[in-house]
């Protein structure tokens, strides 16, 4: 039958089952459920029946009537409600009486009673009502619990059935520079040190990381220890002098982040295998104590694993409990093998891209001769060799050269466009003069010569030049005598112009031998300077070596040394075990004695622990005592905060009226002086009524201007006082945070002697127990003796074979020191690096006097220049008064003779700017493939200088090899166990390019391995993105707590969070190429956010940066979905709540508005659930918990949404802290 709903208050109440333990609260379960009147709807409720001999035969009965009633839920009924509500349509019956008996089984034997109270049907005997009915109660509790989480249990839960497929499709928990110390972006603007700490490697383990990252340098003290730390890639010739800030940090000794990997493994046989990310930065020496470690810690054990064989790749479940090694490896592994170190982080994130052709290492295993703007230039003649610093000088030279060559160019360029236009200028207006065009006037004049060839008459205008005008005379063929005498003028001015040009021209010629000269005496230095550092780099390295044998020799001896000993030892223990059945009743005695004072010693702990935790108390009220004070003085504050505010008002309004008393004296003055220009008596006594006018103005300006004084000498005071109070603050900050600290470490110290104490007492029982085994040690003697003498007979052994080991590096050594002794004396090469020196000085002291000769000579080409110009414009102004007169004297013929001559000397000239322009092109295009070869000059340089050696037995463990990411053709032609680094912004350039980027990136990625990073080690980027094309390395600062870590927690919060997660089909299978972006099936995601319940409020260390603590919070919930489609790119949409007032234990939202997302890539998308604390002083938000959810692990119907705090815990405050929300998907 169906009953009506009672609210659980009511039966609670009535029953008498508030309990004050109960982890359900009365109160917020009726004000929820009051308000979601759809559940109460929808959950079938059964009122149910029971004889009184049922009733008769439980054990504890309850006083109850034949009338009592209890609403119940039937296991049909609830199983209806999972199918029709929760969309849970794989649940069967039985599973439904199993999760029953389970609720029930937290049920006080009370409730359990009243869930059998019932009256009025009969029902058959035996029926087991744990398993078919649950009460209201119960059923409130289930929506609350995990059971009923929005993420699935199922997925939430280990899963070895899909972890057989190859290591590349899967998702795996990558940490960035692991080593790193939790550090905020504001430590990191303000450039402080970044500390190293090896508890980091341990929390990103157990928080799911199974992909560290290990930066491993020389360790700068020379202690022999390779160290983990950050630090600052550099490949500058002169190392020694290369000095980095950030070494502040010695770093992690190599040898314990391997033994921290090694005890995890050990606590967790079962992980899935931990890759170790090493990015090497040290030399040989090192590198061969790096695999020593690794051979000691891991290999010895079993637990590395190095065997590849290219593909397939092996699967998690394959490598459950090993390492990996990702590092370099050569191709072919000899004494001398190198690797090409271009893929450090810190580098590639700076670093501007090349052409992807040349992009690659192969022009570092051929003969390189020069370079042009496709790439090197190879040649298989051996014979013919350059460094990388002698091309790129070359490169360098013919560029600038080239840039010389455009420059001259240019210049010319300019010269000819400037004389044409002002030909053509010229030209023009002597055709506006005559009043035709060029093509009319050609047109005449090749008519005249038709008609008549020998009637041109060259008679004209005589004229008297007078400065730079003429006077035309009686005869007007004197004009264009004069105009063409003066022509001859200009030309001689043109000669002595490119006369100058050329011996400037001339100049720059020496100029650039002087440069070239100059740039072989410095190849000559660069090469002297070159082999300098390549002998004494030689040098130093056998003396190292050398230095490296003794220092063995000398450890070797001290082994032989210890070895001894260690016989003479064995030798005692022998002694020492043939008197031991004899002293065994000596020893119990001592035990027993042992026993007494260990008691004693516990005893005595307890005191000092209870005298510690007096003092603790004491300085914890101490503690509270100072923050009581911090807080007065932040209201102190506050306070004086808004009387400046007040005094600064006052100020400005004080301003105001003496600039209004200003205003209307200025006014005033200007009446009167109006007024006193007149004479008339009327407007004497306007002036008295505006003087006395003005004189009250003034006064109201005096009045003001002194009450805005004194108001600022207020503001004044005020800002002191509010300076002094920042600073009393600040220090009473210090003082409280001191005191604090000082009471927690009291605290600790009373914990750890109370320890202590009982450690004594349990060593006290052990040495009673200590007797007994005394009298066991007689009978076992014969055995330790017989043990004893094999002891004896191996510490021998081991004593002579590090005697003789210790002779052989003794020789080695000496052989080394010999070695060096024969090396040349590099003091040679030094003086020829110093004639190579002079020689360069004096190269650059005749560059220098080059330059100036070059200098001047341009000078007196552009004095020349300004003459020839100059002339040319006083002969067009000639040349337009002399036509002017002969159209006067109507002799149009001659002004036409002249027109038409300099039309045609325009035209030439603008044919000879085209010549020019075709010219500077040439030049530019030459000067810009000169460019473009010195970039790849200046890359091929780089990529030599990051040619190192590698230690063949480090490659020999090395199962992955690091390369950066090239060109999809040679990316895709290394094998496929390499693993490609990208830093985050390459991935959202790449994306950005569209659909067939896209694809490519994922048809990559489902055969090799791909890593992204991001971009500052302080801040983290959306990894949603690389997860969408198929990344499986996609690296996150774990010591960052934001958004985007969150989102990573989520990811791999499935399969039991064991950091490997499968890849969408889409992504691992080849058939489905064209669905790249996977949005063929979008999901419409609605969720309502109902209550919240057991919120807890934020560290207080928390809000001491963003306001003042509160004593409740103020809940608001944002959710955010973040999509795996090309919407990635764009911000994400978000939906928030309104704001719950001082109510974090039951907040109740209710919202009546969904939350409606759009999640095109449902396989990829995460939804982000977020709790704040929301502070109404300071406008801010502090994260209270969060949780992060991938859409395909969701479960729609009413559900519980379990938050985590930012460290991805759900312990403490957090255990219990969670949200009620609607989800629904379509």
């Amino acid at each position: 039958k169906i009953g009506l709903i009672r609210s659980s208050a009511d039966i609670m109440a009535a029953k008498g089952l508030a309990r004050n333990d109960d982890i359900i609260m009365v109160d917020p379960l009726k004000r929820l459920f009051g308000r979601i009147s759809k559940i109460k709807q929808d959950v079938l409720l059964t009122r149910i029946s029971t004889p009184s001999d049922l009733v008769s035969a439980s054990s504890n009965p309850p006083p109850i009537s034949d009338n009592d009633v209890v609403d119940v839920i039937s296991a049909s009924a609830f199983l209806e409600f999972l199918k029709r509500k929760q969309d849970e349509n794989d649940v069967t019956l039985e599973g439904v009486k199993k999760l029953f008996a389970q609720l029930n089984s937290h049920c006080a034997p009370r409730q359990l009673g009243d869930a059998t109270v019932v009256s009025g049907n009969s029902l058959a005997e035996g029926i087991a009502w744990e398993r078919e009915y649950i009460s209201w109660e119960t059923f409130e509790r289930y929506l609350l619990s995990d059971d009923n989480d929005v993420f699935d249990p199922e997925r939430s839960c280990p899963s070895h059935s899909y972890m057989s497929e190859p290591l590349s499709n899967y998702f795996i928990n990558t940490s960035h520079d692991t080593y790193i110390r939790a550090r905020s972006a504001v430590d990191s603007e303000s450039k402080k040190p970044i500390r190293s700490d090896l508890q980091s490697y341990t929390l990103a383990l157990y928080r799911g990381a199974r992909a560290i990252e290990l930066d491993v340098w020389d360790c700068p003290l020379g202690s022999g220890e390779p160290k983990i730390r950050y630090d600052v890639t550099s490949f500058t010739e002169d190392e020694e002098n290369n000095t980095n800030s950030f070494r502040a940090d010695s770093g992690l000794t190599f040898a314990d982040v391997i033994l921290t990997v090694r005890y995890f493994l050990q606590s967790e046989p079962n992980s899935y295998p931990i890759i170790l990310l090493i990015e090497n930065h040290c030399s040989l020496r090192y590198q061969e104590k790096m695999a020593s470690d690794i051979q000691d810690i891991l290999v010895n054990r079993g637990l590395l694993y190095h065997s590849f064989n290219d593909s397939p790749f092996p699967s998690p479940e394959q490598l459950i409990g090993k390492v990996i090694i990702k590092s370099k490896r050569a191709e072919s592994l000899h004494d001398t093998s190198v690797v090409l170190n271009d893929d450090f982080d810190d580098e590639l994130r700076n670093l501007e891209p090349m052409e992807p052709d040349y992009d690659s290492d192969d022009d570092l295993k051929e003969n390189v001769i020069g370079f042009n703007s496709w790439g090197s230039i190879k040649s298989p003649d051996t014979t013919q060799k350059y460094s990388s610093e002698q091309l790129y000088q070359i490169a360098k030279r013919e560029a600038l050269e080239a840039n010389a060559a455009v420059q001259i160019a240019q210049n010319n360029l300019n010269d000819s466009k400037s004389t044409a236009k002002q030909m053509r200028n010229h030209a023009d207006a002597l055709l506006r003069d005559i009043g035709m065009t060029f093509e009319e006037l050609k047109e005449k004049r090749e008519n005249e010569l038709l008609r008549s060839a020998n009637d041109f008459s060259d008679e004209g205008t005589e004229v008297e030049l007078l400065d730079d005008k003429i006077q035309v005379k009686e005869e007007t063929s004197r004009a264009v005598k004069l105009a063409r005498l003066f022509s001859e003028s200009v030309e001689e001015s043109r000669l002595l112009y490119n006369a100058a040009k050329a011996e400037a021209r001339s100049e720059a010629e020496l100029f650039d031998m002087a440069r070239e000269d100059l740039t072989d005496k410095e190849i000559i230095l660069a090469e002297a300077k070159e082999v300098l550092q390549k002998v004494s780099k030689r040098k130093r390295d056998l003396k190292d070596a050398a230095e490296r044998a003794l220092a063995e020799a000398r450890s070797n001896r001290e082994y032989a040394i210890n070895a001894e000993n260690r016989v003479a030892a064995v030798k005692a223990l022998l002694d020492k075990s043939q008197s031991q059945a004899m002293s065994s009743e000596t020893v119990a005695g001592t035990a027993d004695a042992e026993a007494q004072i260990s008691e004693q010693r516990a005893r005595d702990a307890e005191a000092r622990a209870a005298k510690a935790r007096s003092v603790a108390e004491e300085e914890r009220k101490l503690a509270e005592k100072e923050t009581k004070l911090e807080d007065n003085l932040d209201a102190q504050l506050v306070t004086a905060h808004k009387k400046l505010l007040e005094a600064k008002s006052s100020v400005a309004a004080a301003r105001e009226r003496a600039d209004e008393a200003v205003m209307r004296t200025e006014k005033l003055n200007d009446e009167i002086r109006e007024a006193k220009s007149s004479l008339s008596h009327q407007h004497n006594e306007d002036v008295e009524e505006k003087c006395e006018e003005r004189k009250f103005y003034i006064d109201q300006m005096e009045n003001a201007l002194t009450e805005k004084l004194s108001r600022e000498a207020k503001t004044r005071r005020l800002e002191n006082i509010i300076e002094d109070l920042k600073r009393k603050a600040k220090v009473q900050a210090k003082v409280a945070a001191a005191a604090r600290k000082q009471a927690d470490q009291s605290m600790s110290i009373a914990d750890q002697l109370e320890e202590h104490a009982l450690e004594e007492r349990e060593a006290a029982n052990l040495r009673q127990a200590a007797r007994t085994k005394a009298n066991l040690v007689v009978v076992s003697s014969d055995a330790v003796l017989t043990s004893t003498e094999t002891q004896l007979a191996e510490a021998e052994r081991a004593a002579s074979e590090a005697s003789d080991l210790a002779a052989e590096c003794r020789v080695k050594a000496d052989q080394l020191a010999r070695e060096v002794d024969a090396i040349e004396d590099p003091r040679t090469y030094e003086e020829n690096v110093n004639v190579a020196q002079k020689n360069r000085d004096i190269a650059f002291s005749v560059y220098e006097s080059a330059l100036e000769s070059k200098e001047e000579a341009d000078q007196r080409a552009a004095k020349a220049k300004q003459v020839h110009e100059t002339n040319c414009l006083k002969m067009s102004n000639l040349e337009r008064d002399a036509m002017a007169e002969l159209l006067q004297r109507e002799s149009a013929h001659q002004a036409e003779v002249m027109t038409m001559g300099a039309c045609e000397n325009a035209r030439a000239m603008s044919e000879r700017v085209a010549i020019n322009e075709d010219e500077c092109h040439e030049a530019m295009k030459f000067a810009a493939e000169k460019e473009r070869a010195l970039k790849f000059a200046l890359r091929y340089r780089e990529k030599k200088r990051r040619v190192q050696p590698i230690s063949p037995s480090m490659a020999n463990i090395t199962l992955i090899h690091s390369a950066k990411l090239r060109s999809w053709g040679k990316s895709k032609a290394l094998p496929s166990s390499t693993l490609h680094s990208v830093p985050e912004n390459m991935i959202v350039e790449r994306a950005e390019r569209g659909m067939e980027e896209w694809k490519s990136w994922v048809d990559f990625n489902r055969n090799h391995f791909t890593r992204t990073y991001p971009s500052s080690n302080a801040r983290n980027y959306n990894p949603v993105l690389p997860w969408a094309m198929g990344c499986q390395f996609v690296s996150l600062n774990f010591s960052s707590q934001d958004d985007f870590i969150l989102l990573n927690d989520g990811r791999f919060r499935a399969n039991g969070n064991q950091g490997y997660v499968l890849k969408p089909e889409y992504l691992c299978d080849n058939g489905l190429v064209e669905d790249v972006f996977n949005c063929n099936h979008p999901r419409k995601i609605n969720i309502r956010v109902l209550s919240g319940r057991c919120l807890p409020k934020p560290p207080a260390n928390i809000y001491s940066k963003s306001g003042p603590q509160r004593l409740s919070v103020n809940p608001i919930v944002r959710i955010t979905l973040y999509d795996g489609s090309p919407a990635t790119l764009l911000k994400p949409p978000t939906f928030s709540t309104h704001v719950i007032r001082d109510n974090g234990l039951n907040p109740v939202w209710n919202e009546e508005d969904l939350a409606t997302f759009e999640c095109l890539n449902p396989s990829v998308g995460i939804l982000l659930f977020k709790v704040y604390d929301h502070c109404e002083v300071t406008k801010t938000d502090v994260l209270i918990g969060a949780s992060a959810i991938p859409v395909t692990c969701m479960r729609e119907g009413f559900r519980c949404v379990s938050l985590y705090d930012s460290n991805n815990t759900r312990g403490g405050a957090m255990r219990f802290a969670s949200l009620f929300v609607h989800v629904q998907m379509v």
